[in-house]
């Protein structure tokens, strides 16, 4: 399969200065602090959604991982894509689908992904989508059930699935539940964001194999425990601080 034609970015231009210096000013903001390391390579980021109108806690998460030494050192492609779908907010924003192609978020299909692993590049998928996007009580549960995209990206290249949590968001971009409208604070409190890497699971590229239920399930099970894994160590961790 031949995946869409990827935007290059020329981060010397002013506007990716200013990118930079925004993402720089909420990672400080918010205290970032990055546990592990981030392997090279291309490989597929699962993480949960993420909290607020704009999912700037993962922003902030990609920025410390990747973007932020990108940025300050040049290079014509970001080293990190987001799959990102499109949003309602983006009406009421006519601005952010520029900056979304501008900062090299792709949309969440096959195809595009695909295109970003095999050009080289690191991809963050989150595989509960919309329906982990609400201020609950439980906001760090993950809810991908019958979400198996991304072990059947994996098993179609060969690269590594990389658990990722990010923990503060739901503090920093606190929000209520009225019926099925989720109301999110627009402005950052200044709580702490930490990030966790988790050991890449490492796969073994069988395109065949990426439509079988007996490959690509016990390859999802794995991915799915290690990360909520990953999250309940951190919330644990940040409770008992």
């Amino acid at each position: 399969m031949t995946g869409p034609a990827l935007q290059p970015l020329s981060t010397g231009r002013l506007r990716y200065r200013l990118y930079g210096a925004v993402a720089e000013a909420l990672f400080r903001w918010h205290r970032t602090r990055v546990v592990g390391s981030p392997p090279e390579g291309p490989c597929i980021y699962v993480a949960l959604h993420g909290a607020g109108y704009l999912v700037t806690d993962l922003v902030v998460a990609g920025y410390a991982l990747c973007w932020r030494d990108h940025l300050r050192r040049g290079g014509a492609r970001v080293p990190l894509r987001i799959a990102a779908a499109r949003s309602r907010i983006e009406r009421a924003l006519p601005g952010l689908p520029r900056v979304k192609r501008d900062l090299g978020l792709v949309e969440p299909s096959e195809a595009s992904c695909l295109a970003a692993l095999r050009a080289g590049e690191q991809l963050l998928v989150t595989p509960g989508g919309m329906r982990e996007a609400r201020p609950r009580s439980d906001f760090y549960r993950l809810r991908w059930q019958g979400r198996q995209g991304f072990a059947r990206l994996a098993l179609h290249t060969g690269a590594p699935i990389v658990p990722l949590a990010v923990v503060g968001g739901a503090e920093a971009y606190p929000g209520v539940r009225a019926g099925r409208l989720s109301l999110w604070s627009p402005l950052p409190l200044p709580a702490r964001l930490d990030v966790a890497v988790g050991e890449p699971i490492p796969v073994e590229a069988r395109p065949s194999a990426a439509r079988d239920p007996a490959a690509v399930g016990p390859l999802f099970t794995l991915a799915l425990e290690r990360t909520q894994a990953l999250y309940d160590g951190l919330v644990a961790r940040r409770r008992g601080a």
